[in-house]
């Protein structure tokens, strides 16, 4: 049983000396670098592609991904914050529109402004808190902030 198993092996070895030898001495592709002349059409190409390649560094370096004065951002990372809830927004208020003054300048009068007890009247261009009055109309206001943009009409008691 052991020479039946003995030429198989040493073919196999033969052949792999074979091919390491062949290897070693000769490589299996040329390896020579390639050079373009000059004249060569693949010059104007090598060169615009350089070109870019130079435009393209400058561009991302004027636009420097990270910060330049290498300060840490303020609020600084911690893992164990990850698992934390971010405090709700702060409600938006419910307001009212009270009345409408027509005149030079016009006026409301407003219900439930933030920091504000009761009605207050107010102009085109005034800020309470972080609302502006942005128009004032015979039927109505527009209030712009918080992201919200309201249109109020004025409110009739009589038809709630």
């Amino acid at each position: 049983m052991t020479t039946d198993l003995r030429a198989p092996l040493v073919a196999l070895g033969l052949i792999g000396l074979f091919v390491a030898v062949r290897v070693t001495a000769l490589p299996l592709a040329d390896t020579a670098p390639t050079t373009f002349g000059i004249s060569s059409p693949m010059s104007a190409d090598v060169d615009s592609v350089r070109g870019n390649v130079v435009t393209s560094g400058a561009a991302i370096v004027s636009r420097d991904p990270f910060r330049l004065g290498r300060r840490p951002v303020l609020p600084a990372y911690d893992p164990l914050r990850l698992g934390e809830q971010l405090a709700p927004p702060p409600p938006r208020p419910t307001l009212v529109v009270v009345g409408v003054l027509d005149g030079r300048p016009p006026s409301a009068v407003i219900e439930g402004l933030p920091a504000v007890e009761g009605a207050r009247v107010v102009r085109i261009g005034d800020v309470i808190g972080a609302l502006r009055i942005k128009a004032i109309g015979t039927g109505g206001v527009v209030v712009t902030g918080m992201d919200t943009t309201w249109v109020l009409k004025v409110r009739e008691p009589w038809k709630n």
